[in-house]
């Protein structure tokens, strides 16, 4: 407790002037037994909040608690040093709005769909397949799970053939974690050797063998594999990989690009970046394939990204993570023109204050949730203020002044800024870590 003490003093004094608030600081603290990769992880978002220009009284204590307790469940140390399958529904409902009207490419037949590292369960997948009802969607996960077991409330667990937990639901957010472990591993373990078929259940539960199957339709097929293991006859229009890179190093993403582009059809679409509930914090980039390569034609963001509430536009286990980079500098562009972000702040106060979310205390600094307040509530916040300031005109205000600072922007057909791509400049090295 003694180190971290001095960790989020030193982070207090060398990227935010000292000037965070005592709420913030206290859940800060929280991270006292973190692993080393959570510690980095928060490091690396401080690294970033302070590339975007972001104030300290704009760090909420909502966002703290994030940090602190998030965090550490979230890391891949968490779960044996395997990225959990995290997804959730309407995760990418605007991203699919997006490919459905895309100025890139129009398939010539039938669109053929890969979303790559898509989750468990399958949600995002399957909203896609009945978002494109003429295309063949292919969900491919490395992570799709053997064993599936159900607790009496209807919240999971995935286990793999050998009958490692991969993931269970709420397991970011569960305060007594080793317990709901224990219990789904009771569960498990009563009623694997009953298994005869692909489910058995009893009055404390329910275990399904391989249970991609039962999502799988007439245009969505699931199956497991991973970036340089999928392969497709026929060639592929789009490929999806949201909320993947954000776990590994530029390498890997050159490894990604590289298998992408020959499975690509002519003119098709590589997406990658990440995102949260309801596309809310989304950065994300477009490659098309011309010419046997592909070639960074868009880079976009939501407007909620200019002063975020949620961890998510800071999440990332590596400091090269290109879409993290480039959000955090365009936004420090658009921050640093002082009469639009007075406009902007003054605004997102008094959105959030109808939210009853985060309100401003009588020192000016950002506060938490309400206690009580439902996770997914919490999580829509930020959906429903990016809509919000996009219907106001903010989303056309950013891109003016992106363009003043000579950047080739635009609003996109999903409502968000965005710019052609340019190399953003990499990340400072940590001063505390």
């Amino acid at each position: 407790m003694w180190c971290v003490v001095q960790i989020v003093d030193r982070w207090n004094t060398v990227y935010f002037e000292g000037r965070l608030s005592t709420g913030v600081l206290a859940e800060l603290r929280e991270l006292a037994d973190a692993s080393e990769d959570a510690l980095a992880l928060a490091d690396r978002a401080f690294r970033l909040m302070r590339a975007a220009g972001l104030r300290p009284a704009d760090l909420s204590v909502f966002t703290a608690w994030l940090i602190g307790f998030s965090v550490p469940r979230t890391v891949p140390s968490a779960w044996s040093g395997t990225v959990p399958p995290v997804t959730m529904a309407g995760r990418h409902r605007v991203l699919d709005e997006y490919v459905a009207r895309n100025p890139w490419h129009r398939p010539g037949g039938q669109g053929v769909f890969v979303d790559i590292g898509c989750g468990f369960p399958p949600f995002t997948t399957i909203e896609t397949a009945q978002r494109l009802p003429g295309w063949r969607v292919v969900g491919v996960d490395p992570a799709f799970s053997r064993y599936v077991v159900y607790n009496t409330e209807g919240a999971y667990a995935c286990y793999d053939d050998d009958l490692r937990l991969r993931y269970y639901q709420a397991g970011t957010y569960d305060p007594d974690s080793d317990t709901s472990k224990r219990r789904f591993q009771e569960i498990l373990e009563r009623l694997l050797p009953r298994l005869t078929g692909d489910e058995v259940a009893d009055d404390g539960g329910r275990l399904v063998r391989d249970p991609m199957h039962r999502y799988e339709t007439d245009n969505l097929q699931l199956v497991g594999g991973g970036i340089g293991e999928y392969t497709i006859d026929g060639g592929v229009d789009v490929i999806r990989c949201m909320n993947v890179f954000m776990y590994f190093d530029h390498a890997f993403r050159q490894k990604a690009l590289a298998w992408a582009a020959p499975l690509l059809r002519p003119g098709g679409l590589f997406l990658c970046g990440s995102n949260w509930m309801d596309s809310a914090s989304s950065r994300y980039t477009v490659y098309r394939k011309e010419n046997d390569r592909l070639v960074a034609k868009e880079f976009a963001f939501s407007i909620d990204n200019v002063r975020p509430i949620d961890l998510a536009p800071w999440y990332g286990l590596h400091d090269d993570n290109l879409e993290n980079l480039a959000n955090a500098h365009a936004v420090g562009t658009v921050r640093a023109d002082t009469p639009f972000l007075r406009r902007f702040d003054k605004r997102m106060d008094s959105l959030l204050a109808q939210l009853n979310m985060c309100p401003r205390d009588a020192d000016g600094y950002l506060g938490h949730a309400p206690a009580g307040m439902p996770a997914e509530d919490r999580a829509r916040c930020s959906s429903i203020l990016a809509a919000q300031l996009d219907d106001e005109g903010f989303v056309s205000e950013a891109v003016d002044v992106l363009r003043r600072s000579g950047r080739h922007a635009w609003r996109n057909h999903v409502g968000h800024v965005a710019m052609r791509p340019v190399t953003p400049p990499p990340l400072a090295p940590s001063s505390v870590l």
